[in-house]
């Protein structure tokens, strides 16, 4: 087994970030999120729906009860956001980042369990292969 110097790591590493950072699927979902966060009546009502929904957590988990006009109000907002096309975009990019994060995340840390490069199986288990869209590792 070969064995690399902290310099040349670092270098892969760097390729790797610049292969993903060169990504298709990852530049369209940062375009994404980059329009999202442009727009400031999108993200004002985003924020609205997770603070509202945040609350509504906290009060449920804290044992008070959550009133109608409570949930009717979430539903109004959650509502609002999931028709809203930068909200939907600003989702599906968060998801879509995500997953590559994880797939990088999961091979990283399997290679140092095991010491060589995982299978996919190993990484993802058995039945998995692909893991569904959006993910990157496809």
């Amino acid at each position: 087994m070969s064995t690399l110097t902290t310099s040349e790591l670092e270098e892969r590493l760097n390729d790797l970030c610049a292969a993903i950072a060169a990504d298709e699927e990852v530049s369209n979902a940062r375009a994404q999120a980059e329009a999202f966060l442009a727009d400031e009546s999108a993200v004002s009502l985003y924020r609205r729906m997770a603070q509202t929904q945040q609350e509504l957590h906290h009060k449920q988990h804290g044992g008070e009860k959550i009133t109608d006009a409570e949930i009717n109000a979430f539903t109004l907002l959650r509502d609002q956001a999931e028709a809203n096309p930068l909200v939907k975009q600003f989702n599906d990019a968060q998801e879509t980042l995500q997953g590559i994060a994880n797939m990088v995340n999961g091979f990283v840390t399997k290679t140092l369990e095991k010491g060589r490069v995982p299978t996919q199986e190993e990484v993802f288990g058995a039945s998995s292969g692909s893991c569904g869209t959006g993910c990157g590792c496809h």
